[in-house]
């Protein structure tokens, strides 16, 4: 008995010492537990750190949402750190806008929704998805991902200025675009194209639309226009064409297939309304017509009128130079004499210079240039005007400061024509017992030519008006026409020249003009200006017959004929009547007038010539018609040579002499 109960005790103590030892165990097992759940709680909180997104977690107490964790490197690029979010509201680190949005999507996470938002800290774009966290269906806490969107958000920004850049520029075209995808569905549309075909519907609901379905809504010929696309979309290549389907509308339609590496991606149509234009170039080609109509009607104006004004100014000129000739005339009756042909010849320069102009101005003045002796022209023309100017008591002075042998490309004739113009303004214009100094230098492969005057001059106001066709000088009242210097700047213009002036009151003026220098000399033959010498046949009889319907023009040249002896004269005032002389008389020499009453002149020259005893008969035109496209086509026609009304006589009996001998 006293021996078992001594072992009790020991068993207690024993049981107690074991207990003891498993429960320190048990605390040592427990700790290495709480110490390996600190270390994977670090090791995960610091894998959340290092993610390139974000994570959090947040619960809710009261009205707010609380976060219990915030971590990742996203959080540091909006420049946060854990401390400075965890434990707090939206509120303390955002907007209040922001706040108030982000936490609708808080809101309907703790509801048990999963939520997402979007938003900007500190130029950071960011993407947040939230899940909740629940507990016997309760939301104990929501954990939400975040990632980084700022390139993205930078993308789509750049896409979306691109977008709104692309709509801009196509909808500031004047003309229709229409892009389509290589299924026909249509990509872009600009606003000129609704208009254009009055499409009523925004362009977005168009966007995405089938071609084709468009094509049969608002096109009456959609079913021909549809055929006609079909063909250039298989074709694949550029087509540029018209079109008129649409309310009498004229569209130019221009198509263009669209590639991205070689691969048809699709295709882009333009459609521009040029009605308008097609409108303006049908009256740009009308107007074009009436003026030509009325240009050809100036032209026959012109022609008539010199043909009917130069008939009885033959007359005139023509008996007026046979009076100088009379040795009866008394002093005043050769003074009447002379005031007749200086009225008449002053009309024939009227009538010369206004066909020259139409000429010129119609295009169909034409140049025959060659090398000019400068030298040569100007004596010729001195020598011609040397009476006009003796008259006045104007001495003119050749002022030579060039070479003797300076060339110029010009058209002889039309250069007589420039300087005799302006020679005669120099003269007109002068005072009693002036000058007229003419010298020309070199400049610049150019030669300028001046003819200076010592009389009142040009006012400057009027220095840039005097070359104007019909221009007056008001301050002197000297007779003219008001064309002689239009007409030389508009002939010195076409032999590459120009024509300036530099003038002072009370001193005189300066005409320079310029035309282009060349080395060699032109024409060997120069024509003279001055009148021939009296005509010289051989001792033989010549009979020439004058076909004319104008009784005073025969007269006239029955008249100058009958100056040289030996010469019968036959006529006709009508054609028949004249090829019937022709036939039967066989004359030497036939004076054709062009202006006949029953035929046509050149239908009598054929008949004539259709006649084998006329067929070498010289037969000259004789006509008041000086429109040179006029002249070309009678000599074409095989006259021997064409004299133009009024009658020159000494250049006259040299011609018909000529042929004579």
């Amino acid at each position: 008995m006293f021996a078992s109960n001594s072992y009790q005790p020991i068993f207690a103590a024993v049981s107690i010492l074991i207990a003891l030892i498993a429960s320190f165990a048990t605390l040592l097992l427990l700790l290495k537990y709480r110490q390996r759940l600190k270390d994977v709680e670090f090791d995960l909180i610091n894998t959340i750190r290092r993610q390139q997104g974000m994570t959090l977690k947040y619960v809710k107490q009261g009205d707010h949402y609380i976060h219990t964790l915030m971590e990742g490197q996203l959080l540091e690029k909006m420049g946060l750190t854990s401390e400075m979010v965890t434990g707090k509201n939206l509120h303390q680190f955002y907007s209040k806008q922001d706040a108030d949005r982000i936490e609708q999507a808080y809101s309907r996470a703790w509801n048990g929704e999963i939520s997402a938002y979007e938003a900007q800290l500190n130029g950071v774009d960011y993407f947040v998805t939230l899940s909740p966290v629940k507990q016997k269906g309760k939301v104990v806490e929501v954990i939400g991902s975040g990632v980084d969107i700022t390139e993205r958000k930078r993308t789509e920004q750049i896409h979306k200025e691109s977008l709104a850049l692309k709509g801009a520029l196509i909808n500031s075209l004047e003309i229709g675009m229409v892009v389509m995808d290589d299924d026909r569905k249509i990509i872009a549309i600009n606003h000129r194209c609704c208009q254009l075909f009055q499409i009523d519907m925004p362009i977005e609901k168009i966007v995405g639309k089938d071609f084709f379905e468009l094509l049969q809504i608002y096109f009456q010929n959609h079913q021909l226009d549809k055929h006609i696309i079909n063909d250039i979309l298989a074709n694949k290549q550029p087509v540029v064409d018209e079109v008129n389907r649409f309310e009498g509308r004229i569209f130019k339609r221009s198509y263009f297939p669209f590639y991205i590496d070689d691969e048809l991606k699709g295709h882009i149509w333009a459609l521009e309304d040029i009605s308008d234009r097609r409108a303006m170039e049908r009256g740009i080609i009308e107007t074009k017509e009436e003026a030509v109509k009325a240009n050809q009607a100036k032209s026959e104006f012109l022609s008539r009128m010199s043909h009917e004004l130069r008939t009885p100014l033959n007359a005139i000129l023509g008996f007026s130079q046979l009076l100088e000739l009379e040795e009866t005339l008394t002093a005043k009756q050769r003074q009447f004499v002379d005031q007749i042909g200086k009225g008449g010849t002053h009309l024939l320069t009227l009538i010369n210079d206004v066909l020259d102009s139409a000429a010129i101005e119609a295009g169909k003045m034409k140049m025959e240039t060659a090398a000019i002796s400068i030298s040569t022209v100007i004596d010729e023309c001195v020598r011609f005007i040397s009476l006009l100017a003796a008259n006045k008591g104007v001495r003119i002075l050749i002022e030579q400061t060039a070479a003797d042998d300076c060339y110029v490309v010009a058209d002889r004739f039309r250069l007589q024509q420039v300087f005799l113009n302006l020679l005669d303004n120099a003269i007109k214009y002068n005072r009693e017992n002036g000058t007229v100094a003419i010298h020309w230098d070199v400049k610049d492969d150019f030669l300028f030519v001046h003819i200076v005057d010592s009389g009142g001059g040009i006012p400057l106001s009027e220095q840039g008006q005097i070359f104007e066709p019909f221009y007056r000088s008001g301050h002197q009242q000297i007779e003219g026409t008001g064309i002689g210097l239009s007409l030389v700047r508009q002939l010195i213009q076409l032999m590459g020249g120009t024509v300036t002036v530099e003038s002072r009151m009370g001193v005189g003026s300066d005409f320079c003009i310029s035309l282009p220098l060349v080395n060699a000399p032109g024409a060997s033959v120069l024509p003279q200006l001055e009148k021939k010498a009296p005509v010289q046949l051989q001792d033989n009889e010549f009979t020439i017959l004058y076909i004319e319907d104008n009784l005073s023009n025969l007269q006239l040249v029955k008249e100058i004929l009958g100056t040289i002896p030996g010469i019968g004269f036959l006529s006709a005032v009508t054609g028949t009547e004249g090829i019937e002389l022709a036939v039967v008389q066989r004359p030497d020499l036939i004076l054709l007038d062009i202006n006949l009453p029953d035929l046509n002149g050149c239908e009598v020259f054929e008949r004539i010539k259709a006649n084998p005893a006329c067929e070498r008969t010289p037969v000259i035109a004789v006509s008041a018609n000086a429109i040179q496209d006029e002249i070309n086509r009678v000599l074409a026609k095989g006259f021997t040579e064409y004299i133009c009304k009024p009658i020159d006589i000494p250049a006259f009996l040299s011609v018909v002499a000529k042929h004579l001998r």
